[in-house]
């Protein structure tokens, strides 16, 4: 070899490659990762809170209408059930459109996807409404079957956002409900409201506390 060919790059004027740092790449893969899920994961503690409240009142209230220890009447206290379904539902909404915003591609579709099976899921709860009202007389056998319905949806859809997002805390929350909506069936149209009543917002708030505990820790990574 000549005197020239045995230069280094840095005599040569060239940079010199610097070399890998695993360190500095494992850290930004930790840290893609701890903001993916944040975004994924948002503020999800807030909404099974307000879920929670919003079934403690309104099954509360339906509960102290069927026993008496309020003074409603039956229709009034399905009002502020309902009043407090909307209230949960818009802010839920609210909070879900602002967590979202910038979100493409891949996690967009899966999000329109899930939206959309809560809206056709409810659609069809509306749809056996008109045969569930044809079968029986008794506002309260009613109500147990309608209620049913619902929690019926709303356990495997819990389920369904678990696996599609690989979520724990919504595929426990969605077991949970499924277990709540057979206790109440089996007490009848006497005592489901008292299962749903406590059961019910029992499971939101501990998934409000589970969320709380993963997003500090999620934080505290960041």
């Amino acid at each position: 070899m000549t005197p020239q060919a045995q230069e280094r790059p840095a005599e040569r004027g060239e940079p010199e490659e610097a070399p890998l740092d695993l360190h500095a790449a494992l850290r930004l893969v930790n840290d893609a990762e701890t903001r993916a899920r944040r975004e994924l994961y948002g503020d999800d503690a807030m909404v099974y809170l307000i879920w929670g409240l919003a079934w403690l009142v309104g099954y509360g209230g339906l509960h102290g209408a069927r026993f008496g220890w309020l003074p409603l009447a039956p229709e009034q206290a399905m009002l502020v059930f309902g009043a407090c379904i909307l209230v949960a539902l818009v802010s839920t909404v609210v909070i879900i459109t602002r967590q979202s915003r910038g979100i493409r591609g891949h996690s967009s579709f899966l999000g329109a996807v899930y939206g959309g099976g809560w809206a056709l899921g409810f659609m069809t709860m509306g749809a056996l409404g008109g045969v569930v009202v044809a079968m029986t007389d008794d506002y309260w056998l009613r109500s147990m079957a309608f209620n049913g319905i619902a929690i019926l949806i709303v356990g495997l859809m819990y389920m369904a956002g678990g696996a599609m997002f690989n979520d724990r805390n919504q595929a426990v929350l969605g077991v949970w409900f499924l277990v709540v909506n057979i206790i109440s069936l089996l007490a009848g149209p006497v005592h489901f409201l008292t299962v749903l009543a406590v059961l019910g917002p029992a499971g939101f708030f501990a998934a409000a506390l589970a969320g709380t505990v993963r997003r500090r820790r999620l934080l505290a990574g960041a």
